[in-house]
C-alpha cells in the first residue's frame, strides 16, 4: 500500500476514534402521570363513568424525538442529545388517560383502540398548542379541549399554563411540561366531575359559544 494511502487511513482512524471518544451520550426523558394522591369518590355513583379519549394532537413543530426549545423571538431549537423516550403525542395521550383514570376516577379508553359496545359517558378530545420552554426558562402549554357528554352537551375551552423551568437543564424543562400537563389533567378531571354531576364549572361560557382562554 502507497506511503500517502497508510497516512490517510491512520488520519482517519485517529478521527473516528476522537470522535467516538467525545461525542456525550443522548439523554431520554418521559412524561410521567401524577402519583401520591387517592382516587376520588363520585358521589351516588355505583359505576365508574366511560370516557373515550380521543388521541391528543400536538404541533408539528414538537413533533420529533428532540426536544424544542425558544431561544428567542420566532426561533427554535432542537436538542439532539436530548430526546424524548417515545412519540411525544402517544406520551402526552397516555398521561392524560392515567390522569382522568385516577382522577375523576374513571374507565378511560382510547376512541382509535376501544372495543367496548358500553355506551360512553363522556367524550373527551385534546389538541396541544405550545409545548416548550422559552428564552426566560419559563416552560409552557397551552390547549384547547373539548368534552362531549352522552346527551350531546358540549364544553370547549381553552387554557395555557406556565412552570418555571431552565434554559439548559433539560431534566428540568421535562418536570416543568409534566407540570403544566398534570394541571391540565386536573382541569379536565374537574370539569368531568362537575358535568357528571348535571352541571357544568364553565356552562356560562360555552352556553355563548366562546373559548375561554385562562392562563394558570
Amino acid at each position: 500500500m502507497p506511503k500517502n494511502r497508510l497516512v490517510l487511513s491512520a488520519l482517519l482512524l485517529s478521527l473516528t476514534a476522537c470522535i467516538g471518544g467525545t461525542s456525550p451520550a443522548s439523554q431520554f426523558y418521559m412524561l410521567e402521570p401524577i402519583s401520591g394522591i387517592e382516587p376520588k369518590a363520585l358521589a351516588g355513583t355505583a359505576k365508574k363513568p366511560l370516557i373515550v379519549l380521543s388521541p391528543v394532537r400536538i404541533p408539528h413543530y414538537v413533533d420529533r424525538p428532540q426536544i424544542v426549545t425558544a431561544n428567542g423571538k420566532n426561533a427554535y431549537q432542537l436538542s439532539e442529545l436530548n430526546r424524548w423516550a417515545e412519540a411525544l403525542d402517544h406520551n402526552i395521550s397516555r398521561v392524560l388517560a392515567q390522569n382522568l383514570t385516577l382522577l375523576v376516577p374513571a374507565e378511560v379508553v382510547f376512541s382509535n383502540t376501544s372495543a367496548t359496545a358500553e355506551p360512553a359517558n363522556f367524550g373527551v378530545a385534546v389538541s396541544i398548542l405550545e409545548f416548550h420552554a422559552d428564552p426566560q426558562g419559563q416552560a409552557g402549554l397551552t390547549a384547547q379541549w373539548q368534552i362531549t357528554r352522552s346527551d350531546g352537551m358540549l364544553v370547549r375551552q381553552q387554557a395555557s399554563y406556565r412552570a418555571p423551568a431552565s434554559t439548559t437543564d433539560y431534566r428540568v424543562i421535562a418536570e416543568a411540561l409534566n407540570d403544566c400537563l398534570n394541571r391540565l389533567s386536573r382541569d379536565l378531571a374537574a370539569e368531568l366531575l362537575s358535568l357528571a354531576g348535571g352541571k357544568s364549572t364553565a356552562a356560562k361560557a360555552y352556553r355563548a359559544g366562546s373559548n375561554q382562554d385562562i392562563s394558570k
